[in-house]
Order: C-alpha cells, then sequence, then structure tokens
C-alpha cells in the first residue's frame, strides 16, 4: 500500500514538473515574446518608405555608378546587363544646368554636380522605377528614384539640401510629388543651397 501511494504522488509531482517546464517553454519562445513581437525585422525587398534616409539597414542594389554627368544624370551598369551603359535621369526632380552647351552655366550649377558626386561616385545604388510614371525620358534616359546602399534617398536629398528643384509636372507618384514639394518648400524657407539670395539672387 506504502508503494502504490509513494508510486501515485511521484507521478503526480512528475506531472505538475512537466507542466511548469512546459509553460515555461511557451512563455519564453521568440514567437511569442513581446519584443519579438513588438520588432519588425527589415528586409531588403519590401518597398522603401520615402524619406531622405528610407532605413538605417542597408538595402538591396541592382546597378553600378560608372560616372555622375551633372546633379540630376548620371551613367550606370544594370546587374541585370552588366555590359551595357545606361543614363539614369533623377526622377521628379531639377538642377541648375552645367553641361547643356545651348545654355549657359546657371548658378549652383557646379555646386549641384559636385553634390550629386560626392553622394554617387563609385557607389552601389539601387534604382526604383515608378509605375506612374514614364519609364524613360524624349532623350532616352531611365527615369528613376536612385537609393545608396545605406537606405539614403539621394533625390530627396538633392532637393532638402538646396541643391534642385522639384520637378513634378510630369506623371509620378502623387505621394513623392508631394513629399519633394515638402522638401521644396522647406528649403527656401531656410535659405539652402540655390534658394539662398546671396548665392543665387533671384
Amino acid at each position: 500500500m506504502k508503494r502504490k501511494t509513494a508510486r501515485l504522488i511521484f507521478g503526480i509531482i512528475a506531472g505538475i514538473v512537466m507542466i511548469l517546464i512546459a509553460n515555461w517553454n511557451l512563455e519564453n519562445s521568440p514567437e511569442t515574446s513581446p519584443e519579438s513581437a513588438s520588432t519588425p525585422t527589415p528586409t531588403s525587398t519590401s518597398t522603401p518608405v520615402i524619406v531622405t534616409k528610407v532605413t538605417s539597414s542597408t538595402i538591396a542594389t541592382n546597378a553600378q555608378v560608372i560616372r555622375v554627368v551633372d546633379g540630376d544624370t548620371l551613367v550606370a551598369k544594370l546587374d541585370a546587363e552588366p555590359n551595357h551603359e545606361v543614363k539614369v535621369r533623377f526622377l521628379g526632380i531639377n538642377t541648375p544646368e552645367t553641361v547643356d552647351p545651348r545654355r549657359p552655366v546657371e548658378c549652383f550649377g557646379k555646386e549641384a554636380s559636385n553634390f550629386a558626386k560626392s553622394l554617387l561616385n563609385n557607389q552601389r545604388i539601387f534604382l526604383e522605377a515608378d509605375p506612374e510614371a514614364d519609364e524613360i525620358d524624349k532623350y532616352g534616359r531611365l527615369l528613376r528614384n536612385i537609393y545608396l546602399a545605406d537606405g539614403t534617398d539621394v533625390n530627396a536629398e538633392m532637393v532638402a539640401k538646396g541643391y534642385a528643384y522639384a520637378y513634378v509636372s510630369f506623371p509620378q507618384n502623387n505621394e513623392r510629388k508631394a513629399l519633394l514639394r515638402k522638401l521644396e518648400s522647406e528649403a527656401k524657407e531656410n535659405l539652402r543651397g540655390l534658394w539662398n539670395p546671396e548665392t543665387c539672387p533671384q
């Protein structure tokens, strides 16, 4: 009788221990812990949020910059076509002219070109097409939003720092247009770059 009672008690204790262990594992598993549930993991395939710096982590790239032509145009090699160079026009922005033989060099054009070169020379980039915009312009240049591997939105950065105008009279995503207009307005208010009357008299 005593042996049966001892076995029964031992079985009950063992069952309680197993239940406690199972509950502890459930509460501390990565799938259900509050920290993991509230912290999304960034991925390179997600659509970048359009701000001057889209993410604090690196993003996937799809092209290599060969050279920067001026403040809003570059030459690149696409990963999909590594033996072919393409001209890329920054979508939604316009910088003062420096290389058009039909026009004189415009105020702050060289500065805009140099700033673009400082951002883009020898860099890996992500070229993003806008489904609402044209694929190419009348000169055969790809029209693209351009991001550095660290997430910097180059088009937006050029406008925000006063090196470029928002150029939104052509088809383009409406939210993108609104962002570029806002950045231009802020650059104007703060007299940045080409908006500074001491740099370029209006």
